[in-house]
């Protein structure tokens, strides 16, 4: 008994060590998630584009949040936003993502009639360059008008920040003055929703948003009203 009783003892405190001396649990990989999240979505795309559709919203996070149940019921509206998406010029060989690498899933294989675009803030929040942007959005506007000469594309300005994105007002706005000129040069439209949603100072309004970048209701609310006018949807 004497000897048991010694044997459980000493595997309770070998127990203990091991839990004691257990790794500490490694972070989370962010970037590990956002890629599984981007291959995810495509894989949900896919599997809707076999129902016909008509209008695509093409972007990121903030294209992802729109929610068509609630702001345009009824409507015929595909949303192909992913959370943390680029336009997917010039990646590592290691990332997939960006929106010039799912445009099969997203536009072509959705019969789409028109394609709302908003991208840009994550390229941006990456450090790349206005003008790598730039030519990444040409690239992307070229490949559309390639593949989809009757395709009607509406170019949205990427929207203001404030807050700790604050530091992204400048390029942003250099930016959307070259998708003006995009938008004439491949004969789309240009859906100025930086300058309805922009404060006196230049910055996303307050009521617009809670972490400095995402939209809150109001805001989708007044977006929802620029593709029901250019839709002429009553």
């Amino acid at each position: 008994m004497n000897k048991l009783l010694c044997l459980i003892g000493a595997l309770s405190i070998s127990i203990a060590n091991a839990a004691t001396n257990a790794p500490a649990k490694p972070e989370q990989d962010l970037g590990a998630i956002f890629k599984m999240h981007w291959d995810n979505r495509v894989r949900s795309f896919k599997e809707q584009n076999l129902t016909l559709q008509n209008v695509v919203l093409l972007g990121d996070s903030i294209t992802e949040g729109f929610d068509l149940t609630k702001y345009l019921p009824g409507r015929r509206v595909l949303n192909r936003g992913i959370g943390a998406d680029v336009i997917g010029n010039d990646m590592p060989t290691n990332d997939n993502r960006g929106i010039l690498q799912r445009l099969d899933n997203s536009v072509f294989d959705c019969a789409a009639t028109d394609v709302f675009i908003l991208i840009g803030i994550n390229d941006l929040g990456s450090g790349r360059k206005v003008e790598k942007m730039e030519a990444g959005y040409r690239e992307l506007l070229k490949r559309l008008r390639a593949k989809r000469p009757d395709l009607r594309i509406h170019v949205q300005a990427v929207l203001p920040t404030r807050g700790k994105y604050e530091k992204h007002n400048a390029p942003v706005r250099d930016f959307n003055e070259r998708l003006k000129k995009l938008a004439t040069e491949f004969g789309c439209s240009f859906i100025d929703l930086h300058a309805l949603m922009s404060d006196d100072k230049g910055e996303l309004k307050a009521e617009f948003t809670r972490d400095g970048l995402h939209l809150t209701e109001p805001a989708y609310l007044i977006w929802r009203e620029q593709i029901l006018k250019a839709m002429n949807w009553n």
